[in-house]
């Protein structure tokens, strides 16, 4: 088609160039996201990633540059060979490879900004030639050297530019980051026409040029088609860029060699698939990715160690098909309460942790805490149980609180205190908890040297017959001869040990010393039995029975020799385990106490379905019995109730003449306390044991006054 005039003004579609401009607005507003995404992104997904923002941006570049060329027509119409054009679209995303690359690393030496912005300007020029050479315009049109020169120069400095404005914003966390970008964005789309019209004048076109393609396309319904397209292009883009930090690379990871199975197990390697959260090791994949953000940035993000209250108690009296779906809930609810950024898995059990990013103040994450707090706080009716749920989270920030394992460590320790603190809230990790922390570590690395050097050690509290007044056992008294601090009592070491998985080995402990001085006793014919207590960690051992079962045929001793003790508190907690544990003891004849009971309002009614031999009365409740009429009336009941149950009952924390009576005239069977004797260790038990059977009476009778001066 041959052309009579020059190009002119009124050759130009207003209409395509304001859609160029703002198509080209949205690419460089996507391609300030995409870099940062792949700035922060993991090494084995950079490539991939590179791969598909290259694509995304690339189509952009090309899409823009072909409406360009409609918006300033080389003749008035034109048809394209496709050929050229998908070279030109190559040379686009090479070109969008390159600036992606470089703008998205960590550091810009200024050998790489150059020999980078070289090639991708001479890509951008090649755009533009293979364009013209589309058309296949006859007479051939001509590129003036001059003004080609200078379009190369322009291109190179624009490229330039455009490379260390992406590299410098991907960091950017100033305010007005929103219009910081649209600005630069929209100055960047004015570079780019600008850069067109560039390229417009460096080519020279003969009066008589024509266009020797058949297909010939209206070129504005055809800008309006191709720009359509970008637009689902961009759409694409923003959904692959907003969704990569929340749900991984992975997500959008295609290998159609791979099977449907491969794939499957690949997804179910990083997904727990109770809640369909990530689990422990996606957890660890995407903290550690979010760590290296931070150590760019220079920003920091927060750890939650997030426990469900009183989870077993729910396990235990619901059953765990309700444990399994309110943990389910919990998930939902968590998921719900966090923002976009964030991150909630399941690392095991009832355990949950939320990676909170963009953190620069407390203030930033205290928001998203107590929001997942309450959230979770609401009831539920599961299975036509209605159930309370509710959490403990402990909360770290990183860096500050140290790297991946000391910032899981940390928050840990601060969701210990908010159990401690009551439950249903959430701690802060502080210089307080931080010394309770070392505390717990130094106590850790000194129990397992106790254990390894013998420096535990039982002292025994005798209880006597409150008739005879006659030594029948004695309760075994855990003691730890520490190396530094002297000699230390359970309290002040349990907490760790039960923290720490040491609960476990120092109960073996007990119970083996246990019955080596029962051994003893037995190889003097001193009859004697000896109560050990079992914390709450010792009792939910599936294997506790058959252990001490063991213990007691290693040492030959009776089934009744070995009294196990257990509090109440522990009782009613896990009722459900404590009763498997108790007819387990029956059936293997061993004796269980009930210790410290009295202090809770629900001992009467549970008293006759638990399978117990001996009730322990705790020492808060007989302390005002010389004064108080109606405890002694209380006592008096539960003496009587444990009597017609087939119960004995021991009273314990004994510190007067006038307490041991009346509780010998109430019926009270056993009975222990400092008035009697304070604990003693292994070598003077036994030598008083001796002793005394030298003193009987004939008629077996020890006296109480004898045993107290000894």
């Amino acid at each position: 088609m041959s052309l009579d005039n020059p190009v002119t003004m009124s050759h130009y579609n207003i209409k395509l160039i304001v859609l160029s401009m703002l198509l080209g607005y949205f690419a460089v507003l996507l391609t300030f996201n995409l870099v940062g995404k792949l700035y922060k992104s993991q090494v084995n997904d950079k490539k991939s990633l590179l791969v598909y923002s290259s694509i995304t941006v690339g189509s952009s570049l090309w899409v823009i540059h072909f409406i360009d060329v409609l918006a300033f027509p080389v003749i008035k119409s034109t048809g394209f060979t496709v050929i050229y054009l998908a070279l030109a679209w190559l040379a686009a995303l090479l070109f969008s490879a390159i600036v992606l690359h470089i703008s998205s690393q960590k550091t810009l030496p200024a050998n790489t900004l150059i020999i980078g912005g070289l090639i991708a300007s001479i890509s951008a020029y090649t755009i533009f030639y293979f364009s013209i050479a589309s058309m296949e315009i006859q007479p051939a049109v001509t590129f003036t050297p001059l003004i080609s020169s200078i379009a190369l120069i322009t291109t190179f400095s624009v490229t330039l530019l455009s490379i260390l404005i992406f590299f410098w914003i991907k960091n950017y966390s100033g305010k007005y980051q929103l219009l910081t970008k649209s600005i630069f964005a929209v100055l960047t789309s004015l570079a780019i026409t600008g850069v067109h019209l560039v390229y417009m004048a460096s080519i020279e076109v003969p009066l008589n040029a024509y266009s020797v393609t058949n297909a010939q396309l209206d070129s504005t319904l055809l800008g309006v088609t191709i720009a359509l397209g970008l637009i689902c292009l961009f759409l694409a883009g923003f959904i692959v860029a907003i969704f990569y930090d929340k749900f991984g690379y992975d997500t959008f990871k295609f290998n159609p060699l791979k099977s449907e199975n491969a794939q499957e197990t690949s997804r179910l390697a990083l997904v727990d698939t109770l809640t369909q959260l990530p689990n422990r090791r996606a957890l660890m994949q995407h903290l550690e990715a979010a760590t290296r953000r931070c150590d760019r940035n220079g920003a920091s993000l927060a750890v939650a160690f997030i426990d469900v209250d009183n989870f077993k108690q729910i396990n235990d009296t619901l059953g765990h098909q309700v444990g399994d779906l309110a943990l389910q809930k919990v998930a939902r609810r968590l998921v719900t309460a966090v923002r976009g950024c964030d991150e909630v898995a399941r690392i095991g059990g009832d355990e949950f942790i939320a990676i909170i990013e963009e953190v620069d103040s407390y203030e930033d994450c205290i928001t998203v805490i107590e929001r997942m707090v309450s959230a979770v706080r609401e009831s539920c009716t599961i299975n036509h149980s209605e159930v309370h749920l509710s959490i403990s989270a402990g909360v770290a920030i990183y860096p500050k609180d140290g790297n991946i394992q000391q910032l899981i460590s940390a928050a840990d320790t601060a969701m210990y205190r908010a159990k401690k603190d009551g439950k249903n809230q959430y701690r802060f990790f502080d210089s307080e908890i931080a010394s309770a922390a070392d505390h717990l570590l130094e106590m850790q690395h000194d129990l397992k040297n106790a254990l390894a050097n013998d420096e535990l050690t039982l002292h025994y509290q005798i209880k006597i017959d409150s008739i005879t007044r006659e030594p029948v056992g004695a309760e075994a008294l855990l003691r730890w001869n520490h190396p530094v601090k002297g000699l230390l009592y359970p309290g002040d070491f349990m907490l760790a040990a039960d923290r720490f998985g040491l609960s476990y080995a120092i109960s073996d402990w007990v119970i083996e010393e246990s019955c080596r001085t029962l051994q003893q006793l037995t190889s003097l014919s001193i009859p004697f039995n000896i109560s050990v207590n079992i914390s709450h960690q010792q009792m939910i051992n599936a294997n506790l029975v058959s252990n001490i079962n063991a213990m007691l045929s290693r040492y030959d001793l009776p089934k009744t020799s070995l009294i196990i003790e257990m509090t109440e508190s522990t009782a009613l907690k896990n009722q459900a385990i404590f009763n498997n544990q108790l007819a387990r003891f029956k059936e293997a004849g061993i004796k269980v106490t009930l210790d410290d009971f009295g202090t809770y309002s629900s001992s009467l009614t549970n008293l006759q379905k638990w399978q117990v031999s001996e009730l322990k009365l705790d020492p808060t409740f007989i302390e005002d019995i010389e004064t108080n009429n109606r405890t002694r009336g209380v006592i008096q009941a539960v003496i009587e109730l444990a009597h017609a149950l087939d119960l004995n009952v021991v009273a314990e924390g004994i510190e007067t003449e006038g307490q041991r009576v009346l509780l010998a005239d109430l019926g009270c069977d056993e009975m222990q306390g400092y008035f009697i004797s304070r604990p003693l260790p292994e070598e003077r038990l036994i030598s008083l044991l001796k002793n005394l059977d030298l003193n009987f009476t004939e008629n077996g009778q020890l006296f109480f006054k004898e045993l107290n001066e000894t």
